[in-house]
Parts: structure tokens; sequence; C-alpha cells
């Protein structure tokens, strides 16, 4: 797999917005790493504004001016070259968006701890991911115990 021309594994419209995403670590090996390549159109984003409970997060601008919010009313553009770390907890929340009008690409590395949680702060949904899959859960749902 090279970083520079990656063969997507996946390609995601929403509207006239399109996001695409490689498993670069998982393609090359990576058991308890994670290292994901976006590639993001303008207006595309990689997902809500979030923090993780398990997983820390190092994001590295490859190319384009995403946008990165930690906050509702917390955002500003990145430049290529720029890192910029997410620690776990309410820290660590971000969203990374393309507000600009030509693509960006960015690369994602973190832990790979599962199973973990990622809150959705603006949506009341838990992001819960196990070895089988994401499962999106609303957080206000009643929790059954046994």
């Amino acid at each position: 797999m090279n970083l520079f021309q990656p063969t997507w594994d996946a390609e995601v419209a929403v509207g006239d917005a399109v996001l695409r995403a490689v498993r670069l670590a998982q393609h090359a090996g990576a058991e308890r790493l994670a290292a994901n390549l976006y590639e993001l159109e303008p207006g595309a984003m990689v997902s809500p504004l979030h923090f993780h409970h398990a997983n820390e997060e190092l994001l590295f601008v490859i190319s384009g001016t995403p946008t990165l919010r930690r906050g509702p009313d917390d955002a500003r553009a990145l430049e290529p070259g720029e890192v910029v770390s997410f620690p776990v907890g309410p820290a660590g929340t971000h969203q990374i968006l393309n507000r600009s009008r030509a693509a960006a690409r960015v690369l994602i590395c973190a832990t790979n701890n599962v199973p973990e949680v990622a809150e959705q702060v603006e949506n009341d949904t838990l992001a819960v991911i196990t070895p089988s899959g994401l499962q999106l859960v609303t957080a206000s749902a009643p929790v059954i115990a046994p």
C-alpha cells in the first residue's frame, strides 16, 4: 500500500461531498495500531464532533486546508504539515471537515484498543466499536441490565 497512491477501501457520498478512506495500518498487517488516510472533497467530514474513551489519536495534514473543530464554537483551518493530537476523554474532542474549495487529505494514526466507545457530543450518540464492527447507540436510550 502506498500513502501517496492509495487504493481506497471506501468511498462515501453525502450530497455532493465525497469522503474516501483507506486503512493503511490494517493493510500493512498492524494489529495494535490504526492508521487511516482520508481524502475529503469540499463539504465532506471524517466524522461528527466526538471524543474517544480508549484510543488516543494523532492527525497529520497531508494536503489541503481541512478544518479542525474542537467544540461548537471552536474551529480553525489547518495547513499542510500540521500535526495535532487528540487525547482520550473530553479534552480530545474533535471533528475534521473540509470547508475549503479543494480536496484535503489527512492521516489519522491511533492506538487500536477494542472495545472502544466514542461519544458524538452534538447528537447524543455513542459509537461502540468491537472486533465484529461498529454500532451506533443513542446515548439517552435506557440501559437494560441483567
